[in-house]
């Protein structure tokens, strides 16, 4: 029976990593290389049959619904013969691609609820597998150490599958990358924010994000039986359901779906870094990949565990490249002008691309290496896109939140422009609707109203109820103002985008 094999691999894995552990230490093993103490146990401990069986399934693995570079995947981490079917067709989105880091975001089964913060290794130089060896990124975790919300306890990942049956997939999709193995234990709402503050600067197009979880354990072994009839059908739903805000990157959905149904999702900690990771950096588009329960393989409805595969890639927005660096030239080129008390130049709009020259609203933002110049945008159409770029370029140049301390040519070099440009704006009769780092706000009550970007609550790492509640603050009006009736609340969307800018971003005040 499947839980039966579950329970003994538990116990097996438990006393097999001591045993492991004092078997390299009698060997004179490198201490500095974390051993792969599930191979033999949880997969194949021959390299020849465990690099057959992963690209066999990954052979299998139905191709990507689209060719987008993925961001981040979310896998499961039970015994191979289980799981490893979903997980292959979560990876094989990485075949074609190239990562030169990737951080896995895991837990400890035995001690997730026993230490606060997430365990990074300090002494670790290398990941060992059947497969070879995986150097871990030193520069990295040291770097995460300094930070107070990451711990280094090895003794929490002795004899741990979570993370260690992520990285042999990795190594037969990806090649000559760095890893950084994190450990999640507890934490709070606004722990999950720091975290991803701390990580964020380390995130660039080379690297991925992976998320380490199976999904809901059903049955009397599991002590989750929220229902007992129609059972693969009702857990089915229950994935579906769970998915659907980790799909849309919505953190704060994921945590109203825990605490709304009790849904035994192992990974629960790794995923709530991912999403907020993700929704700080503007969100993701989520794809299901791969849906399966241990129920349906074996049979055994009385328990079962539910796994599934999620691939994140960048949402695609209106305004492709050129156009984005269209804009941003005119609004570059307007600012310039400004600066130096000099006439702009005519711009000839029947050489624009259509979609600029369609009615759009937009804010332009003004920022030298971090801090708040100017921003000045419109909530709605009132002509052509890029008219709306050129008159807001200008009027950020003279925000009157800056009148003592206005923007001056001398620092045009280091001045980055970042361009929002707006969907129309939707009222809203339930909040539940918003979702940070996709979702910009607007609420107004009697002549007040208040405006904040979508980046601005990303950024911060606010929760839903942050984000209202700072949206109200804008507008002068007490915190809960958006709980009261009578006040009026618009979510709209914004397309982000600027000029390069290596510099970190600051919590500087944004519009």
């Amino acid at each position: 029976m499947f839980l039966t094999h579950v329970n003994r691999w538990v116990v097996v894995i438990m006393a097999f990593g001591l045993v492991t552990l004092e078997g390299a230490e009698a060997a004179g093993s490198d201490p500095h290389v974390r051993p792969a103490y599930c191979a033999g146990s949880w997969y194949s401990a021959d390299a020849k049959a465990l690099t057959e069986f992963i690209d066999g399934l990954l052979d299998k693995a139905p191709r990507p619904s689209i060719s987008d570079r993925p961001l981040a995947v979310i896998s499961p981490h039970a015994g191979y013969r289980y799981s490893a079917p979903i997980a292959a067709e979560g990876y094989r989105w990485l075949r074609g691609h190239s990562y030169k880091r990737v951080i896995v975001m895991a837990f400890s089964h035995r001690a997730a609820s026993a230490y606060e913060g997430i365990d990074v290794p300090r002494d670790l130089t290398a990941y060992k597998t059947p497969l070879g060896e995986v150097p871990v990124d030193r520069e990295v975790c040291d770097a995460l150490l300094a930070n107070p919300i990451f711990v280094s306890r090895p003794e929490i990942d002795g004899g741990e599958h979570s993370l260690e049956l992520q990285v042999p997939f990795l190594q037969r999709t990806l090649s000559d990358f760095k890893l950084v193995p994190l450990l999640v234990g507890r934490a709070s709402t606004e722990d999950y924010a720091k975290a991803a503050q701390a990580i964020l600067p380390w995130i660039d197009d080379e690297t991925l994000l992976v998320a380490s979880s199976d999904f809901t354990h059903y049955g009397r072994r599991f002590a989750y039986e929220p229902f007992k009839d129609d059972i693969p059908n009702k857990l089915r739903a229950l994935g579906h359901r769970a998915a659907e805000p980790i799909l849309n990157c919505d953190f704060d959905g994921f945590v109203a779906h825990l605490e709304k149904t009790n849904d035994t999702i192992c990974g629960r900690g790794p995923i709530r870094l991912l999403l907020r990771i993700l929704s700080m950096q503007g969100g993701a588009k989520g794809t299901l990949a791969g849906f399966d329960t241990s129920g349906q393989q074996t049979g055994d409805w009385k328990n079962s565990v539910t796994y599934e595969s999620i691939v994140f890639t960048r949402p695609h927005g209106t305004l492709n490249e050129q156009e984005q660096e269209t804009l941003l030239t005119l609004a570059r080129q307007t600012v310039t002008a400004r600066l130096k008390g000099e006439e702009r130049s005519d711009v000839d709009a029947a050489t624009l691309p259509s979609n600029l020259r369609a009615d759009g609203a937009c804010f332009v933002t003004l920022e030298n290496r971090g801090q708040l110049r100017g921003c000045i945008g419109n909530m709605t159409a009132s002509g052509p896109l890029y008219e709306s770029v050129i008159r807001n370029a200008i009027n950020a140049c003279e925000d009157p939140r800056f009148v003592h301390n206005p923007v001056t040519a001398a620092e045009l070099d280091e001045l980055h422009v970042e361009i929002s440009y707006l969907t129309p704006m939707i009222e809203l009769t339930d909040t539940d609707e918003i979702i940070v780092g996709r979702d910009g706000l607007m609420i107004s009550r009697g002549f007040r109203r208040g405006v904040l970007l979508p980046q601005v609550a990303a950024r911060r790492g606010w929760t839903r109820e942050q984000f209202l509640e700072q949206t109200c603050h804008k507008a002068g009006l007490p915190p809960d103002t958006w709980k009261k009736s009578g006040t009026k609340i618009y979510s709209f969307r914004a397309e982000v985008f600027g000029e390069p800018e290596p510099r970190a971003k600051t919590s500087a005040e944004e519009d």
